[in-house]
């Protein structure tokens, strides 16, 4: 599996644990769930945990933040 690139730039703390998930992840999850019985915490859980040595980190300036 090819490393997963996530842009970075400085962030205030946060210290919530609930995570907004944008529409397109919503509908994937979604359809996980339907096809796994799984709740979406025990998915979403176990691929972060799964997916985090593929993770890379590139630093970009707040001027260069495309959110969708």
């Amino acid at each position: 599996m090819e490393k997963i690139k996530i842009k970075t730039y400085a962030l205030n703390s946060n210290k919530n644990e609930i995570v907004r998930l944008d529409e397109r992840a919503k509908d994937i999850v979604n359809q996980l769930q339907r096809a796994s019985g799984l709740s979406a915490t025990y998915l979403v859980s176990e691929i972060i945990r799964q997916a985090a040595d593929y993770v890379v980190f590139e630093e970009i300036s707040n001027g260069d933040i495309q959110v969708p």
